[in-house]
């Protein structure tokens, strides 16, 4: 029976790669943090520990054949910065460190397709693309970008490392929710008011859960998988939970750029509610410079990669966070 050592498997990918993996008959350790409810219930060993401790993750890989990273700090905002790159660069060096020392036979690191620039913005994304570089680009990606090359560094010190790059990431058990699962949430308790013209690539979190298993037997060592969904704007997203809930969730579309001009009112109730806001000056650049084709071929030809279709996306979701989460 193979063993699995998982980072970040408390969170929204983390408890669905749990349970992919159980159900495939993996025994699975999960480094957890505070929030554990996407693992209670389930069969798994849970360590508490150090990301940045390179020897203490080594001990706790021994005995894995494979390594999941998928521990990140998610943020678009730039008070965050000194985070992220704590998370996302120093905790991926750490984690490499500690493979190689554990002599592990398959690393997966998950990634982000912000890890890769995304101009020109018409042209098919692929795994060609080169990584943002630059301190002019949004600290998440950029943070991303640095822990590839971590990763690829690794590779070519002897460490079986694959990368995969999904979209905008939503599904089931998503209990804090993520940023991707607030949206989808707020739109179904009507607190969207109005959408703005703009709109993201959504893909199913068990759909890159399933990729990054099958990379461990059938990837390329050293290669990187783009795991996209279905492009679909704010407005669609809102029009297919309407029908999922029988409710009308949306009012007027507004041009992008009066997205701008509210953004002073949300930082001032964020301030009043002490909640981060609702969008930010980095979340709407990152709206409006993506990618609008993202390729799949690769993650197609050689995992088998097959999203399912968005609304059978939002129904699951819909549906698991009318129980758990409202």
């Amino acid at each position: 029976m193979k063993k699995a050592f998982i980072t970040g498997g408390s969170g929204h990918v983390g408890s669905n790669l749990v349970r992919k993996l159980l159900k495939q008959g993996w025994r699975v350790r999960c480094l957890v943090h505070k929030d554990i409810r996407g693992l209670e219930g389930l069969d798994v060993e849970l360590v508490n520990g150090d990301l940045l401790d390179s020897n203490f993750l080594a001990q706790q890989m021994q005995g894995c054949y494979a390594v999941f990273h998928v521990a990140a700090n998610v943020a678009v905002e730039n008070i965050d910065i000194e985070l992220m790159e704590k998370i996302n660069i120093d905790g991926t060096k750490a984690m490499c460190r500690a493979a190689l020392k554990a002599n592990i036979d398959r690393f997966i690191h998950f990634s982000s397709i912000h890890a890769f620039e995304q101009k020109p913005l018409f042209e098919i994304l692929t795994e060609d693309r080169p990584l943002v570089s630059g301190v002019n680009s949004a600290p998440y990606d950029r943070t991303k970008a640095s822990a590839e090359l971590v990763v690829k560094k690794a590779y070519n010190e002897g460490l079986k490392t694959i990368i995969i790059n999904p979209t905008g990431i939503i599904g089931p058990y998503d209990y804090k929710p993520s940023r991707m699962g607030q949206v989808v949430l707020n739109i179904m308790n009507q607190k969207m008011l109005f959408t703005i013209n703009a709109g993201f690539n959504w893909v199913d979190v068990r759909d890159v859960c399933d990729a990054a298993i099958k990379s461990v037997d059938v990837g390329h060592y050293g290669q990187s998988y783009i795991l996209p969904g279905r492009w679909a704007s704010f407005e669609e997203l809102a029009g297919i939970i309407s029908g999922i809930i029988g409710k009308n969730t949306r009012w007027i579309t507004l041009p992008f750029w009066v997205a701008y001009c509210f953004l002073p009112f949300a930082y001032l109730s964020a301030k009043l509610s002490g909640k981060r806001p609702s969008f930010s000056k980095g979340s709407l650049h990152a709206l409006a410079v993506q990618a609008k084709k993202v390729s799949l071929d690769q993650a197609q030809n050689k995992l088998n990669y097959q999203p399912r279709p968005l609304e059978e996306t939002l129904k699951d979701t819909v549906d698991w966070m009318n129980n758990h989460v409202n």
